[in-house]
């Protein structure tokens, strides 16, 4: 129902508010692909560090050896995207996203050469990754040390 009403609130906005397409939907790409690329960082280093299957029945119970919440995969999540979005700029056509790039100012601003490079995507990449590979290392080691 939450993703319904998004898409419809989305496609009204671009439909008759929008001057063009391609700014609005690039805004939305770049701003999704921050937390998706610090997620992504997750699941690949999860499955560099795992050594075993997961045992497929325990990933639906929060009792099983893997639990309910992975705290240090939703840190890692909230982290990087906060410095994602920090280092990503959507185009000026789009002024509601206006509020990203507000760390660019570390590597020249928000007219400098690396404005537009999306490099919020990179570092949240990164993060998810080494913070997954520093931090889980122990937590994947004792999951797979379970007997089934």
């Amino acid at each position: 129902g939450i993703d319904g009403v998004i898409m419809v609130i989305g496609a009204i906005a671009v439909v008759f508010f929008a001057k063009d397409f391609v700014g609005p939907f690039e805004g939305f790409l770049i701003t999704l692909g921050v937390p998706i690329a610090a997620w992504a960082g997750i699941f690949l280093a999860d499955i560099l560090l795992r050594k075993k299957n997961y045992a497929d029945a325990e990933l639906y119970t929060p009792t099983g050896r893997y639990g309910s919440v992975n705290w240090l995969a939703i840190a890692l999540i909230v982290v990087g995207t906060a410095i994602g979005w920090g280092f990503v700029l959507a185009t000026s056509s789009v002024p509601w996203l206006n509020w990203q790039g507000y760390l660019l100012g570390l590597v020249g601003g928000k007219d400098g050469a690396w404005a537009y490079a999306n490099l919020g995507v990179l570092f949240a990449l990164v993060i998810g990754f080494v913070g997954t590979l520093i931090g889980g290392r122990a937590r994947i080691r004792r999951q797979e040390n379970v007997a089934s």
